[in-house]
């Protein structure tokens, strides 16, 4: 079959994991980073983002990568969730969560990727892609190198506003984008650093709130070394400005959401928070994108993670969606290798595109429609208020399974926060379907019984 020539756009954790899995399969593999390596990056700045990887996405990693999730430095394993103000105390189900910053795991990634002999191009952009040729177009350097990179294989993981879904979109006839749309809450993170300001917990807890006045929310996560706690917060866009402003006017614009918020939190933690979120600024959440393939067979195109199935954060699935479409690419092309699937005359790159997105566009895009209409998402991010049908349905669903003994499951979506590896097509089938169906069979037998019972 010959080496094949192999381009990967974008260095994230899906990015690096994509091209270490295809190097280790005998490919020729070069990646184009935007910025410099990770290291180099925000050096000083304890606040970026962490993510928050559940057993779906340490699975992805390790299929994709053979790298061991829990052997990543700098990481947290933790195994307990709290809700405040009532400081109740969940522990994971089976697999606790693995806390770490994006950072420090794409640079694990892509040094693991460069190992494996993949060669890496920092400070690339991707300019062009000149289909029918089957060639990339970069600049480096402020503009200063261009390179033409030919391929058989290109792999677009370049995020939610992923240049080669726009390329894509502009220029080949059978790739669309079906529907995109941008979130309407905005975060903004602080680092709080010890001692820790929560007694009697775990200190490997993440820490919840949320608030229905101001239809906010806020998470924290534990930092390794001792680092303190990152803290998330999120509120519909255009607050956190108006706070902002509130607050250089007359010193009080933080004061009333922060209390209505974390009530519980002391006030030398606040003033601490304070004074980092008058420092930063607000970032929007990012884009659900949906797609109507993941990539261009007839031309060697795919699209792995937020590139072919943006969403935003409001079930913390991002980063393990997009691990787990690493891993199915890279056990689809594994299976070509082995000759498990057979090229029947087509392209390499082609059968690769296409039997990649047999296995996974459909789990994909499940994964983008819960985001979008799930709990945290559409129903309450600073458009409609969740209608009372689906709150009954997630509370129905959540006292069936206690009363069932777990025969019931809990609801979908719950499921996936927690971090269990439910197929998405399937949560999506019981989300918008049988979780309605089933309150609404236990209603009817309720009502049945009360009538036996009456007559």
């Amino acid at each position: 079959m010959g080496m094949k020539r192999v381009v990967v756009v974008g260095g994230g954790p899906a990015g690096a994991a994509t091209a270490k899995a295809l190097a280790d399969k005998g490919c020729d593999v070069q990646l184009f980073e935007a910025y410099p390596h990770p290291d180099k990056i925000h050096k000083n700045a304890p606040k970026a983002y962490v993510i928050a990887l559940g057993q779906r996405g340490q699975d992805g990693l390790q299929r994709s990568t053979g790298i061991d999730p829990l052997q990543i430095p700098n990481s947290i394993v933790s195994t307990h969730m709290v809700r405040h103000p009532k400081n109740n105390v969940r522990k994971h189900d089976k697999t606790p969560s693995l806390i770490i910053p994006r950072k420090v795991l794409a640079a694990q990634v892509l040094d693991a990727a460069k190992a494996a002999g993949v060669q890496i191009n920092f400070e690339y952009r991707l300019m062009d892609i000149k289909f029918d040729q089957q060639i990339a177009i970069f600049e480096g350097h402020g503009g200063v190198v261009t390179k033409h990179v030919p391929y058989d294989l290109l792999v677009g993981a370049d995020g939610s506003k992923s240049k080669v879904r726009s390329l894509l979109n502009q220029n080949v006839n059978e790739f669309k984008v079906m529907r995109t749309e941008e979130d309407s809450m905005e975060y903004q993170v602080a680092v709080i650093p010890p001692p820790f300001p929560f007694s009697g917990m775990p200190e490997t807890s993440v820490h919840a709130w949320n608030d229905k006045k101001y239809n906010s929310i806020c998470l924290a996560f534990p930092l390794a070394n001792n680092g303190g706690l990152l803290f998330a917060i999120v509120y519909p866009e255009g607050k956190l400005s108006e706070f902002k402003e509130k607050h250089r006017i007359d010193g009080t614009g933080y004061d009333d959401p922060l209390f209505h918020l974390m009530p519980d939190l002391t006030d030398v933690v606040k003033e601490e928070f304070v004074k980092q979120l008058e420092a930063g600024e607000p970032a929007n959440g990012g884009t659900c994108v949906w797609c109507n393939s993941l990539g261009s067979p007839k031309h060697g195109v795919a699209l792995v993670g937020d590139s072919g199935h943006g969403m935003w954060p409001s079930l913390g699935q991002g980063a393990n969606c997009a691990l787990e479409s690493a891993a199915v690419f890279s056990e689809t092309v594994g299976d070509i290798v082995a000759g498990k699937v057979t090229l029947a005359g087509k392209s390499w790159g082609e059968v690769v595109v296409e039997e990649f997105n047999k296995r996974r566009h459909a789990d994909a895009l499940a994964a983008v429609d819960l985001t979008y209409g799930g709990i945290g998402a559409r129903k309450s991010r600073g458009r409609n208020n969740a209608p009372l049908s689906y709150k009954a349905q997630v509370v129905g669903m959540m006292l069936l399974n206690k009363l069932t003994l777990g025969i019931v499951p809990k609801p979908a979506l719950i499921r996936l926060m927690m971090g269990q590896p439910v197929p998405y097509s399937t949560a999506r089938k019981w989300n918008f379907i049988y979780e309605k169906l089933v309150c609404l069979g236990a209603v009817l037998m309720i009502t049945v019984a009360l009538v036996l019972y009456k007559f």
